[in-house]
């Protein structure tokens, strides 16, 4: 009778396999967190990117395009001269957010004659707290053009040129803007019907300081990181510890249109 020999893995290998294999998929686990949770930050990092620059270049061309008219354009509003005002600002005062900024700009129509062909549109940048998160504000921008038929601002749905308070941009925490004369002063109060008045076409430039949050928490623990506010302490964000990313910018827009009443 021949006999065979039977090898078999014993009980002693198998635990060893197990082990091993729960060590491998644990460092692999391990890895795609780490990895899953810089892909989220990178996401979160390029969005708020991306949200900065598409709105940025929105409000810097609509600034430089205040005060803007043609040369025989004697269109004017019976509302308080409210057409000498090319540039209005109007500074939070609450501990909310945040500046809003009023541009008024003429235009023409091709297709009428005489001074009928005239337009002209005020733009409102305004904002509205987020209705699902807290500290952070949707910003909204309008579009009117002037009746002269009714003495006043309006849009409407048959006018593709107007709209009123669409939803610009998202998760902004703060937005400060200020104006500045060609020296680089600042003109405080900003100029208005009411104060400052004279210095309503000495606004040389426009600095905005924006400032985004990240939607969702992107460091690991809470932490004080604090953005210090371009000209109001008061104003300084993040002093309470969080998780959340803010990312600020700077902008600065040169009102070449008022160079001419200047």
């Amino acid at each position: 009778m021949i006999k065979k020999n039977i090898k078999g893995i014993t009980l002693i290998e198998i635990l060893i396999g197990i082990v091993i294999t729960s060590i491998i998929m644990g460092a692999m686990l391990t890895s795609y967190n780490v990895v899953n949770g810089s892909y989220a930050q990178v996401i979160d990092k390029a969005s708020i990117g991306n949200s900065t620059r598409t709105f940025s270049e929105m409000l810097l061309r609509d600034i430089r395009m205040a005060g803007y008219k043609y040369f025989d354009d004697n269109l004017i509003t019976e509302t308080e001269n409210e057409m000498d005002v090319p540039i209005l600002i109007t500074k939070n005062t609450s501990d909310e957010c945040c500046d809003t900024i009023t541009i008024i700009y003429g235009d023409f129509d091709r297709n009428l004659v005489d001074d009928e062909r005239y337009i002209r549109y005020k733009i409102q940048y305004s904002f509205q707290p987020n209705p699902d998160e807290n500290g952070v504000f949707q910003i909204l921008k309008s579009k009117q053009k002037w009746n002269d038929n009714d003495s006043e601002w309006s849009s409407s749905a048959e006018d593709r040129d107007t709209y009123t308070n669409e939803i610009v941009t998202d998760y902004v925490s703060d937005i400060e803007i200020v104006a500045k004369d060609n020296l680089g002063n600042i003109i405080d109060p900003p100029p208005s019907l009411t104060d400052n008045r004279d210095k309503l076409y000495s606004i040389y430039t426009v600095e905005i300081f924006l400032t985004y949050r990240s939607k969702k928490n992107f460091y690991k623990s809470e932490k004080t990181r604090t953005i210090v506010s371009l000209y109001d302490t008061e104003r300084n964000l993040g002093e309470e510890p969080d998780k959340f990313l803010r990312e600020s910018i700077i902008l600065s827009a040169f009102t070449r249109n008022l160079e001419a009443f200047r």
